[in-house]
């Protein structure tokens, strides 16, 4: 049987994913802002505010909990859903595709912060 971890190891831990979460979705919108500043469409600037947005929330967050991750989460999915949407067959953008991956692995930092959180 695996010891559990003392919930100030797994306070610790779970505000270290999700600043890695925060750093990843930072990532992703420094990508969108280079981007949209070479190719203005209507989808980089959609996506470019809708993740200024969350990532604003993100770092106005008080503290890195549950809750906060679980919106974080909410959010992601959000921003994803979005990208997956705008970046179809007929606007096949291969730096939205890295976008979106950012935002994925923000997403399940996120995701394992709560379980951690919450264990």
């Amino acid at each position: 049987m695996r010891p559990h971890p003392s919930p100030i190891a797994a306070h610790t831990a779970a505000e270290d994913l999700a600043l890695e979460a925060v750093c990843h979705m930072g990532a992703a919108l420094d990508v969108l802002e280079l981007h949209a500043r070479h190719k203005i469409t209507a989808i980089n600037c959609v996506c470019r505010d809708l993740l200024r947005g969350y990532y604003a929330q993100a770092l106005q967050a008080r503290a890195l909990g549950p809750e906060t991750l679980c919106a974080m989460s909410l959010q992601l999915g959000h921003a994803m859903e979005v990208l997956d949407l705008l970046n179809g067959d007929e606007a096949d953008d291969p730096i939205l595709y890295a976008v979106s991956y950012l935002l994925r692995s923000a997403r399940r930092l996120a995701d394992e912060g709560v379980s951690i959180a919450r264990a």
